[in-house]
């Protein structure tokens, strides 16, 4: 695939849920757990999530020639144990994979990253954060300012 300028960050729009649940599904089959693979979404569960998101969080797109091809999907809330302390958490950030080696990812992080700091400088969040897979390649994010803060194990006895 070659790359021209008509790949595009935007919004995501309610017309597109389709192609949001579309890449989730590729996602979830691309996890090292092995639970979410082939999931059996309850699409209208999946709706309502998408729609907070929409109103409450960050629903990116990243688009080449019209087509939905990568998203990033971030929520905004409170702290588990301090609600007030509100925090931007990537839920999802996937690119298809003939669109990986192309600017696709990095767009939507660095749009992702724009939002985060606007944010947080206007009070809003304090901090927001990015989770990667464990067969997510270095993507060397502490050369780009971010710092590991917790790691998740999936214990296989």
């Amino acid at each position: 695939m070659g790359e021209t300028t008509v790949l595009k960050v935007r919004n995501a729009q309610k017309k597109e849920y389709d192609e949001i649940k579309r890449l989730m599904i590729d996602f979830a089959n691309f996890n090292p757990i092995e639970d979410l693979h082939t999931p059996k979404y309850d699409f209208m569960h999946v709706n309502r999530v998408i729609d907070h998101i929409l109103k409450e969080g960050i629903a990116l797109v990243c688009e080449h020639n019209g087509r939905v091809v990568g998203m990033l999907l971030a929520t905004i809330q409170g702290d588990l144990w301090l609600p007030h302390i509100k925090r931007m958490t990537e839920v999802a950030w996937w690119v298809e994979s003939e669109y990986r080696g192309t600017t696709a990812g990095a767009r939507l992080l660095n749009r992702y990253i724009g939002i985060g700091i606007e944010a947080k400088d206007l009070g809003h969040i304090s901090t927001f954060t990015l989770t990667t897979l464990a067969t997510t390649p270095d993507l060397k994010l502490e050369e780009r300012g971010w710092e590991p803060i917790d790691y998740n194990w999936a214990f296989r006895g």
